[in-house]
């Protein structure tokens, strides 16, 4: 009879043909990059939306090149650098307490419902105002502020900005949008704070060998009809309420009978062996206390139902409201 233990040890020879055939199996391949997934922002948009709403940036790029290019008389190169969804939390946190100097200026709709905004960097609103003043050279923005004259010249730019833009939202979206309001320097002018959902388009304007760039912000649900996302129907208070304490009534409870506590020395309970009694301070005719999810509810005497120990109850409990 063989040893067993001499089965399984590895001689030299053995260890060496396991090294070659190790060196000789093909190297496994580099698994496949995944995109990490950003819990920080909405994910309203699925693929398919995503460019339609990139073709409709894109449109807006287009037609805001012919407008920049007559309004200004030279070559101006306009593209859509980039789409991004946001939570308007995140968004107004970033605005209000970035560093960097931006400048806000609201967008409304027909009803006069603050819907979107623009955001310039400070630098692009500078370089815009020059180019406004015919002096791209022009000392604009001294000590880091805009004068009075300087946001009312940018409100000027904003409204070059938004009518092409407009007219490209009006055709495709039947979504018409107007300025709202004076800019305001790094504030939140939008009614939408907390849970709603924003898509960004961020614009490149090219003018000469100078690149800036800027921020057209919606409310994403203005454009769901055109990205296709499907809404869900509008329930009516009762309905909703009704679904709500279905809901409820389906919520798993946890009922516990208890007997009674009674405190008792370590050094009896060692002692205890199996068939000792213990006396506990409750009469034996008082109903027991049935707890729900650990609050106690109701009293109830033990009973059998069915081959199953049960509880009949007799009366709420002191604290059941």
């Amino acid at each position: 009879m063989k040893d067993p233990n001499s089965m399984q040890s590895m001689t030299r020879d053995k260890l060496q043909s396991l090294m070659e055939r190790a060196q000789q199996a093909p190297v496994p391949p580099a698994p496949a990059k995944v995109e990490e997934f950003d819990w920080t922002r909405p994910h309203r948009f699925g693929t398919e939306s995503r460019l339609k709403l990139e073709g409709l940036g894109r449109r807006m790029a287009a037609a805001l090149q012919k407008t920049l290019n007559e309004h200004f008389n030279q070559s101006i190169e306009v593209q859509l650098k980039e789409f991004r969804e946001h939570c308007a939390y995140r968004l107004s946190q970033s605005i209000t307490e970035d560093k960097q100097i931006v400048y806000v200026v609201g967008i409304r709709d027909e009803n006069k419902q603050s819907i979107g905004c623009f955001l310039f960097s400070f630098q692009s609103a500078c370089m815009l105002i020059a180019q406004m003043l015919n002096d791209p050279e022009a000392a604009v923005g001294q000590e880091g502020q805009f004068s009075t004259l300087e946001e009312s010249i940018l409100m000027d730019v904003a409204g070059i900005l938004l009518a092409p833009m407009d007219d490209v939202l009006t055709e495709q979206t039947k979504l018409k949008i107007h300025l709202s309001g004076q800019p305001v320097r790094g504030d939140w002018v939008m009614r939408t704070r907390v849970l709603e959902d924003l898509c960004e388009q961020i614009f490149s304007v090219r003018i000469g060998e100078k690149e800036i760039s800027f921020s057209l912000i919606l409310e994403s649900a203005l454009l769901d009809s055109y990205a296709g996302v499907k809404t869900p129907p509008e329930i009516s208070s009762h309905l909703s309420s009704v679904r709500i304490l279905d809901r409820l009534r389906a919520a798993p409870i946890s009922v516990c009978a208890h007997v009674s506590t009674e405190m008792i020395a370590l050094a009896d309970l060692t002692q205890l062996e199996p068939g000792d009694v213990l006396v506990l301070n409750k009469k034996a005719a008082s109903p027991l206390q049935v707890l729900l999810n650990g609050r106690a509810c109701f009293h109830a005497f033990p009973a059998e139902q069915k081959g199953k120990l049960s509880l009949i109850i007799t009366e709420p409990g002191s604290d059941y409201e």
